[in-house]
């Protein structure tokens, strides 16, 4: 009965359901890199903010690894829902044209000899919870999610000791009243293309929002040419230092010019800032003085309640959105292959754990004096970038330009 009320209420609302586990391969005749990218810049715009505000604006977090597990979930919801997530992932329509996003946010991020990310989604589902296998095997066969079962319910003091194990964390916000839980894990570590290791480290003060001493950080110093850009709708300064061989990733610092207040910055943020920040850099010509705190940061987000907050909520409290129903051959307009599991998965918790490095090291010695005097670089920026102060920063592939992590730094490594 339930199933023939659920099929009524999709005819009637019109809903076009697809399957993409039910076509043949899947062929993209044109290049979605573009698309692909404008999506996850869209998508990360409101995110960003509420993890930025919710951290104090000191966290590192990967937004894309969330939007592989989002979207996982969506590939696994009934058709209004899917409509819905869909939308806040900016996901297109055609199943074809979303595997090709998935391999491209899949392929970005792997344990090298120069650079370490290591990056690991998991749904830990209750052991009572039968999983549907065609969802699995799709989700499986585009690297999206892990799925793992576990006694939550019989025994969720040893379910949570292995989720800690997993996370690498505590994890005290932890919830296990549901049926199922999304943990997002995510660590790097990079050798720099050009290397900081001869370069001078220097204890050095750091300073607050609002302009006051409130610390010191150990400053990797160094002389080397680099990228720098003059982002005018924020009046900041940005630089760019390559990673890994042939500089496969990017990590880019922010600094505001003039004031050291990043609030303002997330208010006028949008998604036209990311797209201005990378035509913005220009090569120098000169050796540009760097100085970039050595760090270590470790960042636990509960992204369900921020979610929550966003408008995804179906997924975590209704449980038709995602249970897999064996149906009747009459019924064969609905498509059973979509759902996760039955009963269906509610996960309680969403957790992400980030945590990055920066060092010294890296692969090469930088080529020591340019002979040429003028910059080439936008006057407002002079020949320096030092960050002793609030900055942003992140890690781009430089191959589809997108952002694997986002970070700010706000609180010095020794406080005063």
């Amino acid at each position: 009965m339930e199933a023939r009320i659920l099929a009524l209420l999709i005819i009637s609302s019109g809903v076009l359901i697809t399957s993409q586990q039910n076509q043949g391969p899947c062929y993209v005749s044109r290049d979605v890199g573009d698309e692909y990218r404008s999506s996850l810049y869209e998508y990360s715009i409101d995110l960003i903010k509420s993890v930025i505000v919710k951290s104090d604006f000191n966290y590192v977090c990967s937004l894309v690894s969330i939007w592989i597990s989002l979207a996982a979930i969506a590939e696994g919801t009934g058709p209004v829902s899917q409509q819905k997530l869909f939308q806040f992932l900016k996901l297109p329509n055609d199943p074809c044209i979303r595997q090709e996003y998935y391999k491209m946010a899949t392929t970005r991020a792997f344990p090298f000899n120069d650079v370490h990310i290591k990056n690991r989604r998991v749904l830990v589902l209750d052991e009572s919870v039968t999983l549907n296998p065609t969802w699995y095997s799709f989700i499986t066969k585009n690297s999206l999610l892990d799925v793992v079962t576990a006694p939550i319910h019989s025994n969720p003091v040893a379910t949570a000791k292995e989720i800690q194990r997993i996370m690498s964390t505590s994890l005290p916000r932890l919830n296990l009243n549901g049926n199922s839980v999304l943990l997002d894990t995510l660590d790097y570590n990079g050798l720099w293309t050009t290397t900081f290791l001869n370069a001078t480290i220097e204890r050095a003060p750091f300073y607050s929002l609002t302009g006051q001493e409130i610390g010191s950080v150990d400053l990797m110093k160094i002389k080397k040419r680099a990228r720098m850009g003059y982002l005018r709708s924020l009046h900041s300064k940005i630089l760019e230092l390559p990673i890994g061989l042939s500089g496969r990733y990017h990590m880019l610092f922010l600094v505001r010019l003039g004031n050291n207040d990043l609030r303002p910055l997330v208010e006028d943020f949008g998604s036209s800032v990311l797209f201005e920040a990378f035509e913005s850099l220009r090569h120098s010509n000169v050796l540009i003085d760097v100085a970039i705190p050595r760090i270590v940061i470790t960042t636990e987000i509960d992204v369900r309640v921020i979610l929550e907050e966003l408008g995804v909520t179906e997924v975590w409290n209704d449980p038709l959105v995602t249970r897999y129903i064996l149906l009747d051959i009459n019924m064969p307009f609905i498509c059973k292959h979509r759902y996760i599991s039955n009963p269906g998965a509610l996960p309680s918790s969403f957790v992400q754990r980030t945590t990055v490095f920066l060092n010294n090291e890296g692969l090469a010695s930088e080529d020591p004096s340019p002979s040429i005097t003028r910059s080439g670089l936008d006057p407002e920026l002079g020949t320096d970038f030092i960050a002793d102060r609030p900055f942003l920063f992140g890690l781009v592939d430089a191959e589809t330009r997108t952002w694997l992590l986002t970070a700010a730094f706000t609180k010095p490594t020794y406080s005063q």
